[in-house]
């Protein structure tokens, strides 16, 4: 990975893939819109934690000619303006890289540079849990353990009655969170424990969140040399173009 931060990185790789594949698109209008959780969730009982259910966060979404694209952000807004313009904005805050990374996003699920741009609704988070357990039981050694990095309480189950809590350790940057123990696992502080966390991790599962609240490149200093997989479908297209692993089993 370049010395360069990862978001620092994404404007210009899009913008080049662009002006090579449809330069006419950076003139494009995009409108980025702010969803309830009803929209953006459903109802994913028996889970009543998730961040956007209390309000932690909220979901934008954005659309290129019918093509949608999302990412996860604390800040409630919405943006219009030309493709162009987006990938100009200045990446100071969690509101102009989410705004970034939803349109992000959009576009390259109108272009086909991936897939799964849209959250997973009512049942499905839980059957992604369980999908994200079975598959890291059947890649990992019986000894190896994972770091989960943002609290996701779908992912943490599944993990942790596929590999057991003893093999899991979660961090979270929300204060609510840190010290409940949920499944057998105690929520560590995310920012105070993450050296501790990645010791103990062989692999990081890490929110692809990181990527609009600035947290990405922390991430991947701690775990440097090992293997860091995300979640979720705000680093959709970014994942792709970054060349970032990526798990996200039951988005649309």
């Amino acid at each position: 990975m370049s010395s360069t931060g990862v978001m620092e990185r994404l404007p210009a790789l899009v913008r080049e893939r662009l002006e090579k594949e449809a330069p006419d698109l950076l003139e494009e209008t995009i409108e980025i819109r702010a969803l309830n959780v009803e929209q953006a969730i459903g109802d994913p009982t028996p889970f009543t934690d998730f961040a956007l259910q209390r309000g932690e966060e909220r979901l934008i979404e954005a659309e290129v000619r019918g093509a949608k694209g999302q990412a996860f952000t604390s800040h409630l807004s919405s943006w219009s303006g030309s493709i162009r313009e987006m990938l100009e904005l200045p990446l100071r805050g969690d509101r102009e890289r989410a705004i970034l990374t939803a349109g992000v996003n959009a576009v390259g699920r109108h272009l086909n540079w991936g897939d799964r741009t849209v959250h997973c609704r009512d049942a499905s988070p839980g059957i992604c849990g369980e999908r994200m357990g079975e598959r890291l039981a059947g890649e990992l050694g019986d000894r190896e353990r994972v770091t989960i990095i943002g609290y996701q309480p779908a992912i943490l189950k599944g993990l942790a009655g596929a590999l057991g809590p003893e093999r899991v350790c979660i961090v979270d940057l929300n204060p609510e969170n840190i010290g409940r123990t949920v499944h057998g696992v105690t929520v560590l502080d995310g920012e105070r424990d993450l050296a501790r966390a990645a010791s103990f991790g062989d692999v990081a599962l890490a929110t692809g969140s990181s990527l609009s609240n600035g947290t990405i490149d922390g991430i991947l200093k701690a775990f440097e040399g090992k293997r860091v997989i995300f979640f979720g479908t705000t680093i959709a297209i970014p994942a792709e173009l970054l060349g970032l692993e990526r798990f996200c089993f039951e988005a649309e």
